[in-house]
């Protein structure tokens, strides 16, 4: 029978090495212990146990390495890896971002205003009105106002279009295709971009300024005073951002639908119509008597009306009188 004396868990290298050259082996015999090699062993036994503190210290130390060395594996290995994915994902191309110059090339787009007029002769004035009602529609515009005059000379429309602006010039040259001859044609233009951007950027602001009102009307406001002038903050800029609204809605308006102000005549052959009326001796009796009356009535007021001069004449002849006297005495 052996006895085998060996190491706990201290370290794996002290034990590999109890297990293989160091493990004491002591044989006993049932009742009674075997000397023969005793001695041998028992130096060998001393000479293990005076070597496994520093085998143990050591097996320690070497696991710390062995761990330390592993994370620097691991870190080096996910570095590696890291790398790897980096190289392998491929780089997108995105766009850039708009500088300053192209924002800005964005937010100032030209607001104009195009206004256009024209008058022109036609052959017929029914069939060129049904033409370019027709067009209009086609444009995807309409018409504003008709007014239409007829004289002993002529018969003629006068026509306020109003179409998108990408199809004014369409519009103008359909004109000498309708008509007989262009007495004028004026295309005038209005650039609105700087009121427009003006009026963009002062809603913005009283927006924001209105929101912190609110803001200020919900949380902070505890006061009766504080709430109603909060309430009249808010009344004043609302109005004032309506009012600001409503220029901006017409400023569209007038940008993306532009008037085109048309008048279309035909000339038609003078024709004398005679004399509808004519007065009898009592009527014009009557009207001659009216007439004098009147000059009797001017003719007093005016005298009337020259009293300064009366004055100046009545004491001129007073004066002239009594120098006559004065001389002849």
């Amino acid at each position: 029978m052996f006895v085998c004396i060996g190491v706990g868990q201290a370290s794996p290298i002290c034990q590999r090495y109890v297990n293989t050259s160091l493990a004491l082996c002591i044989p006993v015999r049932t009742g009674i212990l075997d000397l023969n090699h005793y001695p041998m062993r028992l130096i060998r036994c001393l000479t293990f146990l005076a070597l496994l503190p520093l085998l143990c210290t050591c097996g320690s130390d070497s696991s710390a390495s062995m761990k330390e060395y592993g994370q620097a594996t691991i870190s080096v290995e996910s570095d590696m890896l890291e790398e790897s994915i980096e190289v392998d994902i491929p780089q997108t191309t995105e766009a850039p971002l708009p500088t300053d110059g192209q924002a800005d090339d964005r937010s100032t787009v030209p607001r104009i205003i195009y206004t256009a007029s024209a008058r022109a002769q036609v052959e017929q004035l029914d069939t060129a009105l049904a033409i370019v009602t027709r067009a209009i529609t086609d444009a995807g515009g309409y018409l504003a106002s008709q007014h239409r005059r007829n004289s002993a000379y002529e018969h003629a429309v006068d026509l306020e279009i109003r179409l998108p602006a990408e199809r004014l010039g369409s519009a103008l040259e359909l004109l000498p295709r309708i008509s007989a001859n262009v007495d004028y044609q004026n295309l005038d233009s209005r650039d609105v971009t700087a009121e427009w951007l003006d009026l963009e950027s002062r809603l913005q602001t009283k927006r924001d300024v209105r929101d912190r009102y609110i803001d200020i009307l919900r949380n902070r406001a505890q006061k009766v005073e504080d709430i109603l002038n909060a309430e009249d903050k808010i009344r004043v800029i609302t109005e004032e951002i309506e009012a600001k609204e409503g220029r901006l809605r017409y400023l569209r308006d007038q940008v993306s639908l532009s008037t085109f102000t048309l008048e279309l005549y035909e000339t038609q052959e003078y024709r004398d119509t005679g004399e509808t009326y004519r007065r009898g001796f009592g009527s014009k009796l009557l009207s001659s008597l009216e007439f004098g009356w009147e000059i009797v009535q001017e003719l007093v007021l005016g005298a009337i009306a020259v009293w300064p001069l009366w004055i100046l004449g009545a004491l001129a002849f007073w004066g002239f009188r009594r120098w006559r006297r004065k001389r002849k005495g």
